[in-house]
C-alpha cells in the first residue's frame, strides 16, 4: 500500500515469481553480495491407481547454475519454507545471476517423483518460482549471507567461478494500482489472490502484463450476509476416446445408485473444480462431490456484500483436474486408470462461479448439498 495515497497495488510478474532470501543482520553493509538462483517446485501430485487416488505434497528446490563449488548447497532445504522470502524489486543491490532452464535444473531432482507402474499422475496447483540466496566473500572465505557463516572449504574459491551472466530480475516485477479501471473504486483482494473484486461496479479483474483485464464470472445469490462466497471453475470439455458427454454418461460410468432421467441424455456434463487451494484430501473430495451433483444454480453477474474466498488456482490447473475426477468417480477403476494416459481432454468452456456456503461455528456448509469445509483448513490454505 502506498503510504502517501493509501492505494493498494497489485503485483504482476513476467513468467514466474522471483524472490530472495534476506541477509542476516550481521552481514556487513559494504559486503559485495552474490545472489545465486534456485528453482523451486511446489505443488500436489495426485497418484491415481486401481486402489484409489493418493495425494502427495511436493516442495523441491535446486541450484540453477552449473559448475559451482561443491560447498555451495545444492538445495535450499527447509529455508524456502521456514524463512520469509522477499519479493525482488528494482534497485536491490547485489549481483544476480541468470538461471539455467527450470526443466534442466529440476530433471534430476524429480526422478524419484515418477509414479509406479499401472498408475497415472497429475500435478495440481504447482508453482514454479525462482529464489535467490545471498553469498559474499570475506577475505578467502565464501560466506552464506543468510546465516553469516563461512562455508567449509578445503581450498580457497577463486572469485572467477562467479563470472556468469548477470540479470536484473527486479525489472520483471510490475506494480499496478489496485483501482478499478471501470469505475475508479478501490479493488479488494488478498495477497495470494489472482482476482481482484470491485463491489462498486460488480466486476472482477486480474493482472495481465502491466494492466488489469476484466474477467467474466457468475454468482449464486446467498441467503444470509454471513455466507461465504467460494469460487469454483465449471468446465465443459470434449473427452476422447471415452464417451462422456452427457449427465447420463457420467451417471452410468460412475455407477450412481439412481434411475437416470431421460432428459439427462441431452444434458451436457460439467466438471467442477475449486478455484482455491485447500488441503489435498478436501480438494479431492470437492472434485467428486460437485461433479457428481451437476449443480444448476440460478446465477447472476452480481458482486454480493459477502466475504469472498480468494481465487488462487488458475483455470489451466482446474482443467488438469478432470482426469483426476474421472479416476475418482468412474468405474471400473482399473480400466479407467489404463485409459487415462491416452485420454485427451479439450476444454470447450470455462466459467468462474461463486457459490454461497453457510457459516457455522467450525465449518462452512453448502445449503443444498450439505458439503462442509473446516474453517481452519480453509484459513491455512495460503500455505499450500
Amino acid at each position: 500500500m502506498c503510504e502517501f495515497c493509501r492505494v493498494r497495488s497489485c503485483i504482476s510478474q513476467k513468467g514466474f515469481p522471483r524472490y530472495y532470501l534476506p541477509c542476516s543482520p550481521k552481514v556487513p553493509r559494504d559486503a559485495q553480495l552474490i545472489y545465486l538462483p534456485y528453482w523451486r517446485f511446489k505443488g500436489v501430485r495426485y497418484i491415481c491407481s486401481a486402489s484409489g487416488v493418493t495425494p502427495r505434497f511436493t516442495d523441491l528446490s535446486t541450484l540453477a547454475v552449473a559448475d559451482m563449488p561443491p560447498q555451495i548447497p545444492f538445495s535450499l532445504g527447509l529455508r524456502s519454507q521456514a524463512i520469509p522470502m522477499k519479493l525482488i524489486r528494482p534497485g536491490i543491490k547485489g549481483n544476480f545471476y541468470r538461471p539455467m532452464p527450470s526443466a534442466m535444473a529440476l530433471q534430476d531432482t524429480t526422478v524419484n517423483l515418477k509414479p509406479e507402474p499401472h498408475t497415472f499422475k497429475e500435478d495440481i496447483g504447482e508453482t514454479l518460482s525462482l529464489i535467490y540466496s545471498p553469498f559474499y566473500f570475506r577475505q578467502q572465505d565464501l560466506v552464506d549471507g543468510v546465516t553469516n557463516k563461512a562455508l567449509p572449504l578445503t581450498n580457497p574459491i577463486n572469485p572467477s567461478v562467479f563470472d556468469l551472466d548477470r540479470v536484473h530480475p527486479g525489472g520483471e516485477t510490475h506494480f499496478i494500482a489496485g483501482i478499478c479501471p471501470g469505475c475508479g473504486a478501490d479493488l479488494e483482494g488478498s495477497g495470494d489472490s489472482m482476482v481482484l473484486v470491485c463491489r462498486n461496479c460488480h466486476s472482477l479483474w486480474r493482472a495481465k502484463g502491466e494492466k488489469l483485464a476484466k474477467i467474466k464470472f457468475r454468482s449464486a445469490a446467498p441467503d444470509h450476509k454471513d455466507d461465504i462466497m467460494l469460487p469454483f471453475w465449471r468446465i465443459s470439455a470434449q473427452i476422447s476416446p471415452m464417451n462422456l458427454s452427457s449427465h447420463a454418461d457420467l451417471a452410468r460410468m460412475a455407477n450412481l445408485p439412481l434411475a437416470i432421467p431421460r432428459e439427462w441424455e441431452k444434458k451436457p456434463v460439467h466438471f467442477w473444480s475449486p478455484a482455491f487451494k485447500v488441503r489435498p484430501n478436501i480438494f479431492l473430495r470437492l472434485l467428486g462431490q460437485l461433479t457428481s451433483a451437476q449443480l444448476e444454480p440460478d446465477l447472476s453477474q452480481t458482486v454480493e456484500n459477502n466475504l469472498y474466498q480468494p481465487v488462487n488456482l488458475p483455470a489451466s490447473e482446474a482443467i488438469q483436474t478432470i482426469r483426476i475426477t474421472m479416476a475418482a468417480l468412474l468405474k471400473p477403476r482399473k480400466e479407467i486408470i489404463e485409459c487415462l494416459p491416452i485420454t485427451e481432454v479439450t476444454a470447450q468452456s470455462v466459467s468462474l462461479i461463486f457459490l454461497p456456503f453457510k457459516s457455522s461455528h467450525h465449518d462452512i456448509i453448502h445449503p443444498d448439498l450439505g458439503i462442509g469445509i473446516n474453517k481452519k483448513a480453509l484459513a491455512l490454505s495460503d500455505n499450500l
